[in-house]
């Protein structure tokens, strides 16, 4: 229960900043194109080439975001599931180890 609560936060806190790396350059864009047109005089089309700009740079941003993290959240399940297989073969180990030494005193009775 826990687990699907805590992979559903993970989630959303991924899909949260994916959409937090596409909209900041599309923001500034318009802040700039705003801040270009109002006060230094600039023509109309620039909040085309700002727009496109940073919508192309929040892609790029957001998809690079999603891949590094989804690759980084594989590698952190195979590691877990390594650590988790070492800690299996440690107590397969040491029951080995508990037979064998009640065996020797059963032996040795």
């Amino acid at each position: 229960m826990h687990k699907k609560i805590f992979d559903a936060l993970t989630m959303l806190n991924l899909l949260g900043q994916a959409l937090y790396s596409l909209a900041l350059p599309i923001g500034i864009g318009a802040l700039a194109s705003y801040l270009l047109t109002e006060y230094a005089s600039a023509p109309d089309w620039i909040w085309a080439i700002l727009l496109t700009l940073g919508t192309l740079t929040g892609l790029y941003s957001m998809i690079r975001y999603i891949l590094s993290t989804l690759s980084a959240m594989e590698r952190q399940r195979k590691q877990a599931e390594a650590d988790l297989a070492a800690k299996r073969d440690k107590e397969k180990r040491q029951a080995a180890l508990r037979e064998a030494s009640k065996n020797r005193e059963n032996e040795n009775d």
